[in-house]
């Protein structure tokens, strides 16, 4: 066997390795997917772990006899919200933390770390009667808020390192061509943080799609809950929906499924072109 065979039989080797792994980690989602399919009680009482008879009924009774596309539309909003604003006030702070080495800026760094250990459910009744005084009971503004607040201190640290990998000789070329530093860092530093920009913008929109604890504080009016709060609607005092929970949970992972496919080509894209410009 040549030096070609024994590469592409390592590749081969290594592709079904990573293959297998990437199947034995996903087994939940895949059995939820899968199950999503069967009724209740053949999910109780069945006896394999694959459904004997496909029926479309929880997909049927989920989207057509719950509120599910309002929950669906609210963690949406608020996701896409929170992560916009994230971006923005990270990547700012991240830029700075990283190009000016003042006193504020040490001072804001530990800040973040604080905060980044500081439980949020100590400040939930504070925050609660905050909100409920200001009349933001029940809309996106508390969830928004306090997503922002939980998801800033990683994400500019993340930032933060990302910038510290792109050279200062790129903006100070940029600088000789007349460029402002503002202009700099959009033409220059912040296409080549590319790839930090999907990681943050996947993380806080994780974070804010999928987070229970501040939706049922804040979020407690049927018209304003979001997909976590929605699904407490399938568990009964004696009974518990299971098939249609598995139909609503297989619903409600698609978009961050999809959000991934598209920032994964996106940072792709970014990391590739940074290594051209660098």
């Amino acid at each position: 066997m040549n030096s070609n065979s024994k590469k592409k039989l390592r590749g081969w080797l290594l592709s079904i390795a990573l293959l297998f792994g990437m199947l034995l980690i996903n087994i939940p989602l895949i059995l939820t997917a899968i199950n999503s399919f069967r009724p209740t009680m053949d999910i109780l009482h069945g006896s394999t772990l694959f459904p004997e008879r496909v029926s479309l009924d929880n997909y049927i009774v989920v989207t057509q006899g719950t509120d599910y596309w309002l929950w669906f539309r609210n963690s949406i909003v608020i996701a896409l919200i929170t992560t916009a604003i994230t971006l923005v006030a990270a990547g700012f702070a991240g830029y700075s933390m990283s190009r000016y080495k003042t006193k504020v800026n040490a001072v804001y760094s530990a800040a973040l770390m604080v905060f980044q250990l500081f439980p949020i459910v100590l400040s939930v009744i504070a925050l609660f009667i905050l909100f409920r005084k200001l009349g933001l009971m029940n809309t996106p503004v508390p969830a928004v808020v306090l997503y922002v607040v939980m998801s800033l201190p990683f994400c500019t640290w993340m930032f933060k390192g990302f910038f510290d990998s792109i050279p200062r000789e790129l903006e100070e070329a940029a600088r000789i061509d007349g460029a402002s530093s503002f202009q700099a860092m959009l033409r220059i530093v912040v296409p080549l943080a590319g790839p930090g920009a999907a990681a943050v913008a996947i993380f806080a929109f994780l974070q804010s799609y999928n987070e229970y604890m501040v939706a049922s504080a804040f979020l407690q009016r049927p018209d304003a809950r979001t997909i976590p709060i929605g699904l407490r609607e399938f568990i009964q005092q004696y009974h518990t929906e299971w098939g249609q929970m598995l139909a609503a949970s297989t619903l409600a992972a698609l978009p961050p499924l999809v959000m991934f496919l598209l920032v994964q080509k996106w940072m792709i894209r970014g990391m590739a072109a940074g290594a051209v410009k660098g």
